[in-house]
């Protein structure tokens, strides 16, 4: 079955784990509530969450990120990396 970035509505690759996760293009537009640009990364080659702020690199100790004024939340995939899911309001 079809699904979509709930951000953009582009399609993406389907996932039943994450139903509601956001496309690569705007998960690179994920800023913190104050607009600051976000790096997501994992912790080692073991995963684990880290964020950082772009701008200064201090630590951005929250899972809650914001696309396009939407909020969303970062956090470790299961399988390595990072996904954003948009959360339900």
């Amino acid at each position: 079955s079809m699904q979509t970035c709930p951000i953009c509505n582009k399609e993406v690759q389907p996932s039943q784990r994450y139903p509601n996760y956001v496309c690569a293009e705007c998960a690179d537009l994920a800023v913190s509530k104050d607009g600051r640009k976000l790096i997501f990364y994992n912790q080692s080659i073991s995963g684990g969450y880290e964020a950082k702020y772009a701008d200064t690199g201090e630590e951005y100790n929250s899972h809650d990120c914001y696309i396009n004024g939407i909020k969303c939340h970062a956090n470790e995939h299961h399988f390595g990396g990072i996904v954003i899911i948009k959360v339900e309001s």
